[in-house]
């Protein structure tokens, strides 16, 4: 196997195991010794992976691109307001998934750090919704009142303050449940 391939799996794994012990932790209770002890690494095999602690929560960004990327865009069909309900239940299921513990580290992360900027527009999480958006002004399923642009930006907005309030509610209510009621509703202003 290639050093670089190498890399990446080993990256993944340990990413994977530091995933569990947000969940059971919490970021903000995570310190790079802790997760070093708890993994059986020594630090400077984390910074070799995560130059720093603030990289893990790039990588929960990049996840959830990669979901929606990989698994989600391939459950969506011709009817763009199916794909629009489909994606707000996904994202749902997403932070549930991943739990309160992740969604919290998700809510607190710097929105710019270093090279990376969490809200950045280009990001396939984004890019996938407007898409959407854009697709139904089209084919005409949803009305033009306000560019698909907007409306992304809007519903994004939307998501992540959901996402952050069932979070501080300890996960003590059904988010996707609400997510899919609130998108139902909101469809109604734009559907032709």
């Amino acid at each position: 196997m290639n050093p670089e391939k190498k890399y990446i799996i080993r990256k993944q794994e340990l990413f994977s195991q530091i995933t569990d012990l947000i969940r059971k932790d919490g970021y903000a209770n995570l310190t790079v010794r802790g997760i070093c002890n708890d993994l059986g690494i020594s630090t400077g095999t984390f910074y070799h992976y995560f130059p720093e602690k603030n990289d893990l929560a790039w990588i929960l960004f990049s996840d959830i691109d990669d979901y929606f990327k990989d698994v989600v865009a391939f459950k969506f069909d011709d009817n763009e307001l199916n794909n629009l309900i489909t994606y707000c239940i996904e994202y749902g299921n997403y932070v549930v998934d991943s739990g309160v513990e992740t969604c919290r580290c998700i809510s607190v992360a710097p929105l710019k750090h270093m090279n990376h900027n969490y809200l950045d527009e280009n990001r396939s999480l984004f890019q996938l919704l407007l898409k959407i958006l854009v697709r139904g002004v089209e084919k005409k399923q949803f009305n033009d009142t306000f560019i698909p642009l907007e409306i992304t930006r809007m519903l994004m907005v939307l998501l992540r303050g959901y996402s952050s309030d069932w979070a501080k509610c300890n996960g003590n209510y059904d988010l996707v449940e609400k997510l899919e009621n609130f998108i139902r509703l909101f469809s109604k202003s734009i559907v032709n």
